[in-house]
């Protein structure tokens, strides 16, 4: 047996295969960041392609944290039964699934608040993407941003999911605090990555408090801004180290943002296969040499050969797919089935266009595919 589909655990988490659908925003939520009947529908066909670990997509723990239209909230305990719903559909199928909680900060969407919130972020500079100026949170703030990401994990453990993982990459409110592209501060808070790890460690401490130890949490962890002034891989490795330490359980490794060249965002063009894939791959090596707990591998994963070589190489425990689940949500199945050839992905990103309308993700390339049907 490949390597790739063996049986392995995270925690107590027990999982079939190697494979992770990388959390990925699917514009099914509702105007309020309520589930929708779609976005259980979605999940429950993720849950019937025998993916290791299904990653939801990223859910905003407080209204002020809202990017993407049509996101799917976590921020008030209405949501639990929704979220069961996803939980029980994946659950149904054999699928395991975790959902990724976040805080946008600076980066969040005033047309989404509905109540007149405030931009926060780590300081009072620009984002170097929006231009927004946030309010420099204080510790009032920080403690109703610690008391958010704590409830929103105990209303995952209570729905039903598998575990919680934090988002701390792409240039969201974790990674503002750990990068000095945002973080200015000059208080415990701010200057020595040291102090810039306080934010997360005290997440970190507030989520581990409201579900137990038991209770797999992981992150999603951001170790190069690939910008001017960001942080940089040797404090992520501190960090990754720190992390380890207080209890972290898994660290998916991505980097860059909507703040880095286009050739060095997290998304980026696949254009041949094998030599454009797993473009993070030697960062997640980077970060797996020096912590003892699980690494995930993510960036332009198309082929199964890429996948298995980079688990057998030890550059990764677990390799993580997003766009290609897009258009194959049975991707793992085909594999495991006998077909390895690659996911038939060509990372063209149209995927989000129609999530941005209110229809929810879907392949561009499959919907030329149809209307060129229909029209014949």
């Amino acid at each position: 047996m490949s390597v790739f589909f063996e049986n392995t655990w995270i925690k107590s988490l027990e999982l079939p295969n190697r494979s992770v659908r990388s959390a990925t925003w699917t514009g099914l939520g509702d105007e309020k960041g309520y589930v929708t009947d779609r976005a259980v529908q979605r999940y429950r066909e993720l849950g019937a392609g025998r993916i290791g670990l299904i990653i939801s997509g990223y859910m905003y723990v407080m209204t002020n944290g809202s990017q993407l239209p049509f996101m799917i909230g976590n921020y008030e305990d209405g949501q639990i039964e929704g979220l069961t719903r996803i939980a029980e559909a994946v659950h149904a199928e054999g699928g395991r699934i975790i959902p990724q909680i976040v805080h946008t900060g600076v980066r969040a969407n005033p047309k989404a608040f509905r109540n007149g919130e405030e931009i926060w972020g780590p300081s009072a500079v620009p984002d170097p993407v929006t231009g927004n100026i946030p309010k420099e949170v204080g510790k009032s703030e920080i403690l109703s941003l610690l008391e958010a990401y704590a409830a929103a994990a105990l209303r995952a453990k209570k729905a039903g999911f598998d575990g919680v993982q934090l988002h701390g990459a792409h240039g969201y409110q974790i990674n503002q605090f750990l990068s000095p592209i945002w973080n200015k501060r000059t208080d415990a808070y701010g200057g020595s990555i040291k102090n810039r790890y306080r934010f997360l460690a005290e997440v970190l401490e507030a989520v581990r408090g409201a579900v137990g130890d038991d209770f797999p949490v992981l992150i999603k962890l951001g170790v190069h801004d690939f910008a001017e002034n960001g942080l940089l891989p040797e404090e992520s490795v501190q960090v990754a180290r720190r992390l380890a330490e207080d209890g972290i359980d898994a660290i998916e490794v991505s980097a860059g943002s909507a703040a880095s060249p286009k050739d060095l965002a997290p998304i980026r063009k696949v254009k041949r296969i094998p030599e454009d894939e797993a473009y993070l791959a030697d960062l997640a090596l980077y970060i797996k040499q020096s912590v003892p707990v699980p690494v995930i591998a993510v960036g332009g994963i198309r082929s199964l050969s890429t996948a298995t070589k980079i688990v057998e190489d030890r550059k990764a425990d677990y390799v993580a797919l997003s766009r290609p689940f897009i258009r194959e949500p049975h991707l793992i199945r085909r594999w495991m089935d006998g077909d390895t050839e690659p996911a038939l992905c060509i990372s063209c990103g149209g995927c989000f266009e129609t999530g941005l309308e209110g229809k929810g993700i879907s392949c561009k390339v499959e919907r030329k595919l149809r209307e060129k049907q229909e029209k014949e």
